[in-house]
């Protein structure tokens, strides 16, 4: 009887130790793992990252500046969420040749416009090739003078501009489309008037004395050829005399892709003269670079600095009237940039008739096609050439 009572409680017992078990089971107890399996996929966008994914922000096409902050843990890293609202960026240079461009809407600082001597002693000049845009016309006596505008952030730094000389009312009147800083040293008095009275340019004339500090005269050439400065003195100039900020997205030109190599033509010569056939200036295309390599009376136009043959990657020649001014004792001309005129523009060595027009001082001179649609060009310097006629031009 008394086996009969330990095999009772025996069986009592394992039945209570089994029933305490399942109890402990079912809670969850005594370090048992969690019955409930995780999802095989995410569900939800806070967990689509994997958890080895790097903290820092994605890649994004626009805009282009890095993210100064990590984002947290708890975005998403994996791909980015929202579309970029920044314009893609401006091309500023030619992937060939890499010269500037000055493409519409890329200024984020006002451009440098500076006065240059084409006078023989003044040969050869310095810093023609940095500038984006360069403008030549006739001074007086069949003498050129060149206008180069260049635009800090886009153009790259020239170590020496020059030699620097004197501003001439047409000169004044391309400047004010650009809103810049207007270098020069003196001028003729229809200038000097405009620009004392005019605020399309901020005028840094040489022969003030204040402003004089930002032009050197050099000992290897002689007056009044030896006058002359450099991209980082006038962005100092610049910041002195025009702090405020500025930005226009109406200047500059538009431009277009170069052509391809098997669609351009064999090399050819452009050849231009102002007033006397003996002294011209021009042209040869390159078809490997797909630029125009300057030269001076036949020969190769150099930079003083650098040695190398200038390049341009457009030629502009317009057809500007001009005449003498009646009653100057220095015999300057007048030239009737405001209007509109013929022109022959050069670019993937192809010659196009188009026409030149420029309502007012302050408007953009525009180059229009046959239908009026305005030209555009291939990324590089522009060279814009004033003829008092096409007969002048010839293309061989």
């Amino acid at each position: 009887m008394r086996h009969n009572n330990r095999f009772a409680r025996t069986h009592v017992l394992c039945a209570f130790f089994l029933l305490s078990l399942a109890l402990v089971l079912m809670s969850g107890g005594c370090g048992a793992p969690n019955p409930v399996a995780a999802p095989s996929e995410p569900t939800t966008a806070s967990t689509a990252a994997p958890t080895s994914a790097p903290t820092e922000a994605p890649p994004t096409a626009a805009p282009t500046t890095a993210p100064t902050e990590t984002p947290p843990a708890s975005v998403p890293t994996a791909a980015p969420t929202i579309a970029p609202t920044a314009t893609p960026p401006v091309v500023t240079s030619d992937p060939i040749t890499g010269a500037p461009v000055l493409a519409r809407g890329a200024l984020q600082q006002r451009p440098i416009v500076v006065m240059i001597d084409n006078h023989p002693n003044a040969y050869p000049q310095s810093g023609l090739d940095k500038a984006a845009i360069v403008f030549e016309a006739l001074a007086e006596f069949g003498l050129t003078r060149f206008m180069a505008v260049y635009a800090p952030g886009i153009t790259p730094e020239a170590t020496s501009i020059g030699p620097v000389r004197s501003a001439r009312l047409y000169f004044v009147q391309w400047a004010m489309e650009f809103r810049g800083l207007y270098v020069h040293a003196g001028g003729a008095p229809q200038a000097l008037d405009l620009l004392q009275n005019t605020t399309s340019v901020v005028n840094l004339d040489a022969l003030f004395r204040d402003r004089s500090v930002y032009f050197t005269r050099v000992s290897q050439r002689a007056a009044p050829h030896n006058l002359y400065t450099d991209s980082a003195t006038l962005e100092r100039a610049l910041r002195a005399l025009a702090p405020e900020p500025f930005t226009d997205p109406d200047i500059g030109f538009l431009f277009k892709t170069d052509a391809p190599p098997d669609a351009r033509p064999p090399s050819k010569r452009i050849e231009y003269f102002f007033i006397y056939r003996e002294d011209p200036a021009g042209w040869t295309y390159d078809p490997a670079t797909n630029s125009y390599l300057r030269l001076r009376r036949g020969r190769p136009a150099i930079d003083a600095v650098t040695g190398q043959q200038l390049r341009v990657k457009n030629v502009v020649v317009m057809e500007v009237p001009e005449a003498p001014i009646p009653g100057d004792d220095k015999g300057r001309i007048e030239q009737k940039v405001i209007g509109s005129g013929r022109a022959r523009v050069f670019f993937d060595g192809v010659e196009r008739e188009v026409t030149w027009r420029k309502d007012s001082p302050e408007s953009r001179l525009l180059f229009l096609d046959a239908s009026g649609n305005e030209i555009a060009f291939n990324p590089g310097q522009i060279w814009i050439v004033a003829l008092p006629s096409l007969d002048n031009l010839s293309v061989s």
